[in-house]
């Protein structure tokens, strides 16, 4: 009844050049709150999702060769990567065929077994020897961080001095696809914002690719690289502005409009 509704406003407001829109639309910045389960609750639902898609896939070739392409250009040489949370490890093959370099791929679910070089692992946590040892980070799984702050943390610090972190963004990854499924969406106007804050002396926003998939929708490839060693933490009224204005932002969408 309520969609009916919807569009029968809509129609009319149509004639005005306005149409009606959801308010989940209006929120930039969500991170679901998974209450005094917390982290647990979490990584249950992360692995109960990938079972019950463990069928399907989200990356396409396409886009993959979009990331190949900037690796070749902008690499001297590409010794090898690893790409987070990949349920069927196709990120890691395709692009461990575009590149011609050993890729492995994490996934928080039991199921990583079944998968060529992939590996069970909580894409939040170091592993020492994962430490300054990839060409290449790449994921379009951000949205199902429990604490994307320390996820990126830690892809970064996976990197080669001169290695690129490449994450996939889409509309789909924004506040109003986030759930307790996908618990973190920010919208792709938002996050370089986000990774100024996030990343100061730490890492940097280099570049940002777009380009439309095969489903028809935009997509963003947001190109990260690791601060040098040696360079300061200049830190200063533009990055505290930067803060504030995110934090303002960060709110959950109102009640009744969370998605399902």
């Amino acid at each position: 009844m309520r969609h009916l509704v919807a569009r029968a406003l809509n129609f009319i407001l149509g004639y005005f050049g306005l149409s009606l829109v959801s308010r989940r639309k209006l929120v930039l910045l969500y991170q679901h709150d998974y209450g005094s389960q917390g982290y647990e609750k979490y990584r249950q639902l992360q692995i109960f999702h990938n079972k019950r898609k463990i069928d399907q896939v989200w990356a396409d070739a396409e886009t993959l060769s979009v990331v190949a392409d900037y690796l070749r250009k902008h690499l001297d040489e590409v010794l090898g990567g690893i790409c987070h949370g990949t349920r069927r490890g196709f990120e890691q093959l395709e692009l461990s065929r575009q590149l011609g370099c050993p890729v492995i791929g994490t996934e928080i679910s039991d199921t990583a077994d079944q998968f060529p070089n992939t590996v069970q692992w909580d894409f939040h946590e170091r592993k020492e020897e994962w430490r300054g040892r990839f060409s290449f980070v790449y994921s379009n799984s951000l949205d199902q961080a429990f604490d994307p702050r320390k996820a990126l943390a830690t892809w970064t610090e996976q990197l080669r001095p001169e290695g690129l972190l490449f994450i996939e963004h889409t509309m789909a990854h924004s506040a109003e696809g986030a759930s307790e499924m996908d618990p973190f969406g920010v919208h792709p106007m938002l996050l370089p914002y986000l990774l100024f804050e996030w990343g100061r002396g730490r890492y940097r926003l280099a570049d940002i690719l777009e380009r439309h998939d095969d489903r028809k929708q935009r997509v963003w490839i947001f190109v990260i690289r690791r601060t040098p060693e040696d360079e300061a933490d200049t830190a200063g009224p533009a990055q505290r502005s930067a803060a504030t204005a995110i934090q303002s932002t960060h709110r959950a969408p109102p009640a009744g409009d969370t998605p399902a």
